[in-house]
């Protein structure tokens, strides 16, 4: 279980630092997949998103 915990941790960073990264590349709050704003409240709720809602559920 613990191992399990850790591996979802790393998971968080990862995604967490891709945001950063997207931040400083002038790209974050852009999906991705298709180029289009990604909405605030969806960043409001997971920083680390990296695509909007239609991308995400397709």
């Amino acid at each position: 279980m613990a191992k399990a915990q850790q591996t979802r941790r790393d998971l968080e960073a990862r995604r967490l630092r891709a945001a950063l990264d997207r931040m400083a590349e002038g790209e974050f709050g852009y999906c991705e997949d298709c180029g289009d704003d990604i909405p605030r409240r969806r960043l409001d709720l997971d920083p680390a998103a990296s695509k909007c809602v239609s991308c995400a559920a397709g």
